[in-house]
């Protein structure tokens, strides 16, 4: 009598399929499987994080003060509110970013981001001061949409590791190029100036700002579920300051 095992045990299966060639495609087809879930796994955070926010990215593409500076349709007054506030927003930006070099003691390279950047960030709001008249900001009422992305981000640079504010800061780096690039060819008007110096397609200054992000996750000192909030939140700051400013 037969005392071989039941054809419908495992280890029966187990034993009849090492004879089989097949075998060798069904490891090749895992061993694929395991390189495709690491390739995956190495995306840049840069990248991952930009792909996971496209669509406050679209809603600050299509908002009515964009959309008005392509045209050459925005009401001035409504430029006007958004330039004030955005001279407000720079200057606290500005703050965040002192903040949190003070803070960074043991990253030189980093340190001296946040002082390069803070430089910067200092130049554009005293001229938008002088621009707009500007003597005292606290005299400067913001709306909700920007009291909320100014918070956020001195929330982050009081909070947070400091790699944090980077993230933070590079929506705003990396959409405004982006929107140039998309409204590129516009009839901007009046605004033609204005836009061709602020979106910029083609610049690149957001790339030192991914570099240090990527950076960090490299070396495995940055979470990606943090990071991913503090860009979201950034993204979708823009995306409702943008929003925020009545054009009709």
């Amino acid at each position: 009598m037969a005392t071989g095992r039941s054809p419908r045990s495992k280890t029966h299966l187990a034993d009849n399929l090492q004879d089989h060639e097949f075998v060798k495609l069904l490891l090749l087809l895992l061993l694929l499987h395991v390189r495709s879930y690491e390739c995956a796994d190495r995306v840049k955070l840069s990248e991952y994080l930009w792909s996971a926010t496209t669509k406050d990215q679209t809603a600050a593409l299509e908002s009515g003060f964009v959309q008005g500076i392509k045209n050459g349709t925005l009401n001035p007054e409504a430029f006007g509110g958004y330039m004030v506030q955005d001279a407000v927003y720079c200057y606290m930006a500005n703050k965040s970013l002192d903040t949190a070099a003070k803070r960074t003691t043991n990253d030189p390279i980093l340190k001296k981001f946040f002082e390069d950047t803070s430089y910067l960030y200092e130049i554009y709001y005293q001229s938008l001061f002088d621009t707009w008249f500007i003597e005292d900001p606290a005299g400067i009422k913001l709306g909700p949409e920007c009291t909320k992305y100014v918070n956020h981000l001195h929330d982050v640079a009081t909070r947070m590791d400091s790699i944090y504010l980077v993230v933070a800061l590079t929506p705003c780096a990396k959409l405004w190029p982006w929107l140039g690039e998309q409204i590129k060819g516009g009839s901007f008007g009046v605004y033609e100036a204005w836009a061709n110096a602020n979106f910029v397609a083609g610049d690149t200054a957001f790339k030192e700002y991914e570099k240090l992000i990527d950076a960090a996750d490299q070396a495995g000192a940055i979470s990606r579920k943090s990071a991913l909030e503090v860009y979201s939140k950034s993204m979708k700051g823009e995306a409702e300051f943008f929003g925020s400013i009545k054009v009709n």
